[in-house]
């Protein structure tokens, strides 16, 4: 039994507590902050395909407001925006994340967010897995969806107006190794309105024990088990 317990003990040790990151740690309380790294993941806002930086709200991660182009709205920049009804135009906000090879998406949380419009490319896009990331929604969700699109590798959530609130809606991701050492991107757009909106309050990693470390330590759990069956 002893030793039954020690394999235990190994498999939980080879899975760690996620790591959740919130606006002030990603933005640093500075509008100038192009990029943040700890060494597991890279974030790098985008705007219209180039660099852009972050907000400095300690609360809500946004991209650093702009001059308002002609014919479009002022950005909100304390949320990543699409600041016209074109999805098609590559002039929206976007967040870029560089997972390191053994760290995985787990969660992301926002509040105040609306992307819902009913075209086929409005909503809250997150391109780049490698699989089913195993998405589901909780917190202050009633009528929002998301869905995963296995031929593009892009998840895809609508955030209605009816779960817009100072309330977090949630993002779970339940399969880490979808994102492993990946690029992803993600986009607001929305045809309907003018402000689709994404307010990030926290996104959350977590480690993906490499496939040889389970093999291994499955293989001496056999073993400890056999010995004691012996």
């Amino acid at each position: 039994m002893k030793k039954q317990l020690i394999f235990l003990c190994l498999l939980t040790g080879a899975s760690s507590a996620a790591t959740l990151l919130t606006p002030a740690t990603i933005n640093g309380g500075d509008t100038s902050r192009s990029t943040f790294t700890d060494g597991n993941i890279t974030l790098n806002p985008l705007e219209a395909g180039s660099p852009s930086t972050f907000n400095d709200n300690a609360l809500r991660l946004g991209i650093d407001d702009a001059p308002t182009p002609a014919g479009t709205i002022a950005n909100n920049a304390n949320a990543f925006n699409d600041v016209d009804t074109n999805p098609n135009n590559g002039n929206e906000q976007q967040l870029q994340f560089i997972f390191a090879p053994t760290i995985g998406f787990s969660q992301m949380t926002w509040d105040f967010s609306r992307a819902d419009g009913p075209g086929p490319n409005d909503g809250v896009f997150i391109t780049g897995f490698v699989a089913d990331p195993g998405a589901t929604l909780s917190g202050a969700i009633t009528t929002s969806t998301v869905s995963y699109d296995s031929g593009t590798g892009t998840l895809q959530l609508d955030l209605t107006g009816a779960d817009f609130g100072g309330a977090d809606g949630i993002l779970n991701l339940s399969n880490l190794f979808a994102s492993a050492g990946q690029t992803l991107l993600l986009t607001v757009t929305d045809t309907t309105q003018h402000g689709a909106q994404l307010a990030i309050t926290s996104i959350s990693y977590d480690v993906v024990p490499e496939p040889s470390a389970l093999a291994l330590l499955s293989l001496g759990g056999l073993a400890l088990m056999r010995r004691r069956r012996g």
